[in-house]
């Protein structure tokens, strides 16, 4: 990263130069003054091997909110954590094999070498906090298992999620209320109370959660001015527009354009971390913008922008997601950790043939004038094949009165002998 801002930061003394001499006419909405928004980054060492695992990771932080925003109903603002859910993956993964395993290190990205990829999940968890000291970042990370379903974890694996994931292991009875309290009271505080529950209730068939939170607190570097935001028109999708409260400054910052958007470097405190804007040109789209991401676009991007002296309005907002991830995770690839006749996670947990029967995430982000904060909890319920407990089944009606399709299954293999249609006589 320093090779790419360094031509930023030479550019930038001498732009300073320059917009020193803006005149009154050149202000709108505040008194004209350009501040300089260029950050100075401070990279976490990573190996060769690493950087690799980086980018491969940004893939699937780019494929993963590309499956997500695609499974929308209707369009609206989200905010997903990817990082979150590779942590949590990576602690499923180290409890994983055959081809199970094969698919999570597939749709992680973060190579074949299961010690690889929790020994990069340790350097990030332990020096990302630490690159900026003027900007609160933290990650926990947890394993809650059911007293009441003899769950003991294998010393190696409990060993590896200390070591690695700095996971706190505890047994609870998941028959007590207190237990929900404890793990809800566990995200509340890792989060600074931006994601106060993760669970409703715990299922009788739970016997192990596994957790991972995140809290991300900066300033910006230069920040707005309260006394520049005003409402505006912002136009929503459909075309149809609402007044919302608009920050604004003009700001020497590294700004480009593309074919398919404008993008923008808004950084935080010393620079170790920034928020990228990317507004859609006019006659492209939000899904245009996301369906186009990867690692290796976002890294052209970077090449792409270059100090410019910007007048910027940005929109003050906060939203809150909640993301069901079974069914994203398993269009991406992995769909055998959630299957309970086939998911191979022998390594976790001494007698017991474990699959993840539900896997959330819950995610909010504050942008204000001050800064960013921002919070997300990835949990992942683990249950036993071979001991599924009580269950209470819902009521339905089938009346076949109807056409229908209908097919013949092998089930040991479930290979389909048969399949076919019945639409009633002629």
């Amino acid at each position: 990263m320093r090779k790419i801002w360094k031509p930023i930061c030479l550019a930038a003394a001498v732009m300073m130069s320059l917009v020193a001499c803006t005149t009154d006419d050149d202000a709108s909405m505040n008194n004209g003054d350009v501040v300089y928004m260029l950050p100075e980054t401070r990279d976490i060492n990573l190996t060769g091997e690493q950087l690799q695992m980086r980018d491969n990771n940004n893939d699937f932080a780019c494929r993963l909110f590309n499956t997500i925003n695609q499974r929308q109903e209707q369009p609206g603002s989200t905010i997903v954590s990817p990082i979150s859910v590779s942590y949590v993956l990576g602690m499923l993964n180290a409890g994983a094999d055959g081809e199970t395993r094969d698919q999570i290190m597939e749709v992680l990205g973060l190579g074949n070498d299961p010690a690889a990829i929790n020994a990069y999940c340790k350097k990030m968890i332990d020096e990302a906090p630490l690159v900026d000291p003027s900007v609160t970042l933290k990650i926990a990370n947890s394993i809650y298992v059911n007293s009441n379903k003899g769950i003991n974890l294998y010393p190696q694996y409990q060993s590896d999620m200390q070591q690695y994931y700095s996971a706190q292991v505890e047994a609870l009875d998941f028959n007590q209320r207190s237990s929900l309290d404890i793990i809800n009271n566990w995200c509340k505080t890792h989060t600074d109370g931006m994601i106060p529950t993760i669970l409703d209730d715990i299922s009788d068939q739970a016997v192990m959660y596994l957790l991972n939170a995140i809290y991300y607190k900066a300033t910006w570097t230069e920040k707005f001015d309260p006394k520049d935001t005003r409402d505006m028109d912002f136009t929503l999708p459909g075309g149809a527009t609402a007044k919302h409260k608009m920050m604004h400054r003009k700001a020497l910052a590294a700004y480009g354009q593309n074919s398919l958007c404008q993008m923008l470097c808004l950084p935080y405190g010393s620079g170790s971390y920034a928020m990228y804007v990317m507004l859609p040109n006019e006659g492209k789209t939000v899904d245009d913008v996301i369906q186009s991401l990867s690692a290796q676009g976002l890294e052209r991007q970077l090449i792409e922008m270059y100090p410019h002296e910007v007048d910027i309005l940005m929109p003050r907002f906060t939203t809150s997601t909640e993301t069901v991830l079974e069914q994203v995770l398993s269009s991406m690839g992995m769909p055998l950790a959630f299957d309970p006749f086939n998911a191979q996670f022998p390594y976790m947990a001494q007698g017991h043939s474990l699959y993840v029967s539900k896997m959330r995430q819950k995610a909010r982000i504050e942008v204000n004038e001050e800064g960013t904060k921002a919070a997300a909890v990835t949990i992942a319920e683990m249950r036993d094949v071979m001991d599924p407990g009580p269950r209470q089944y819902e009521k339905a009606d089938f009346h076949a009165t109807r056409p229908f399709v209908y097919y013949i299954m092998e089930m040991s293999t479930r290979s389909i002998f048969f399949m076919g249609t019945f639409q009633g006589e002629q």
